[in-house]
């Protein structure tokens, strides 16, 4: 493992409780701004290495890096920010209940909110305020740039907005993640028409979304910090919030992860659990698990899962032809919801899609399949998933 990962941990955590740190100064400098930038981090590592009493020692140019970062989240926080009111003001106007919720509302728990970098906002309707919010925004000088499936996207200056009807859709594993929490608006507190979800069952959606990352490609260590974060600055009852995910299927895998909290940044959240690869897992792939990542074996793991046998010919051909329950929710495919008989027709679009934006993901991915390393990084995979309590 890169020690400089490891350091980058060493940051959160001084950043969390307030301190600060005499820099290593054997450290690969460059390397550390590398690995941060990789987990959205560096902002936040910034803020720390900013106030170190030998900062000195980081060379210019590496230190300008992590101060560009630093300013651009600054100048970020204050435009999503504004963007957040007015829609908050407008929803609330046209009394439409609506809640924030994820980065949204957990950046404001860091001791430098801005430091904590936010891609986009996510808010929570009711499903059937959908098209209303849409005209409604739309007319406000909102673009809407995606609408199918349960998130629609709407952009403002620059800032996206996650719009849900639901806050987990799709497979998480062999959880029932999605059906647990597909009435989340239902767990929420409300000030006039801003909610917010209950401060344990937010928690546990937020370990349930942790795990939709592992199935999918992976997580980083910014979502283990959030935790951190929020165990410092909240009370959570963690028997409740394991209660709600025993009901899920995930309790086993919160334990690996509230004991991997534990590990990293003291929280009292310690179930001896064996938290060793997923220390690995979360380091080695960046913010969102596509860094450095065999994708082939990802798809092939995802067969496994399906108790489809290793085939390379099979593979490739569930990969270029999938079905309806599949292509529904695939973002760009917005002309398919509840018209299955265009499958066919999305078949050709993902095609063309694919090929002009992800022809190189693609290529790799495919030229993979079926090869001897892909075949054991996904048994691997697959082994580990079980092994935490994700399958």
């Amino acid at each position: 493992m890169i020690r400089e990962l490891d350091y980058l941990v060493t940051l959160c955590r001084a950043h969390i409780f307030g301190e600060s740190i005499t820099l290593d100064e054997t450290l690969n400098f460059e390397k550390l701004y590398m690995v941060a930038s990789r987990h959205n981090l560096s902002p936040l590592a910034y803020a720390v290495i900013n106030t170190s009493e030998n900062k000195n020692i980081v060379p210019k140019n590496v230190f300008s890096a992590f101060e560009n970062d630093f300013f651009e989240s600054v100048v970020r926080y204050g435009i999503q920010k504004t963007v957040m009111d007015e829609l908050s003001d407008l929803l609330s106007e046209n009394k439409i209940p609506h809640i924030f919720f994820k980065g949204a509302v957990i950046k404001e728990l860091y001791p430098v909110p801005e430091a904590r970098v936010m891609g986009d906002v996510d808010v929570l309707i009711n499903a059937k305020d959908r098209d209303a919010v849409k005209a409604l925004l739309i007319e406000s000088g909102f673009e809407c740039e995606k609408e199918n499936g349960p998130v629609y996207n709407y952009r403002k200056d620059n800032v996206l907005i996650e719009m849900h009807t639901k806050i987990i859709s799709g497979r998480v594993g062999s959880s029932n993640a999605e059906k647990y929490f597909e009435n989340a608006v239902s767990f929420a507190e409300f000030n006039g028409f801003t909610g917010a979800l209950e401060s344990n069952y937010h928690f546990a959606y937020l370990i349930a979304h942790i795990a939709h990352h592992f199935w999918f490609y992976g997580a980083g260590i910014k979502l283990i910090v959030d935790l951190a974060v929020i165990l410092r600055n909240c009370s959570i009852d963690i028997s409740e919030v394991l209660s709600i995910l025993s009901e899920v299927g995930l309790e086993d895998f919160a334990k690996v992860i509230l004991t991997l909290c534990s590990k990293w940044f003291m929280t009292d959240t310690d179930f001896g659990s064996d938290t060793s690869k997923t220390e690995e897992f979360l380091l080695s792939y960046g913010a969102f698990g596509n860094v450095n990542r065999n994708n082939a074996a990802v798809i092939e793991r995802k067969e496994l899962e399906e108790g489809k046998a290793p085939n390379s010919l099979k593979t490739k051909l569930r990969l270029l032809f999938p079905p309806y329950e599949k292509l529904k929710n695939i973002d760009y495919i917005s002309f398919i919801e509840g018209k299955p008989y265009l499958t066919p027709a999305a078949w050709v679009y993902r095609f063309y899609y694919n090929f002009k934006y992800k022809r190189s993901f693609v290529k790799n991915s495919v030229k993979a399949i079926g090869s001897d390393e892909t075949k054991g990084d996904a048994e691997k995979e697959f082994a580990y998933f079980k092994e935490i309590g994700l399958l």
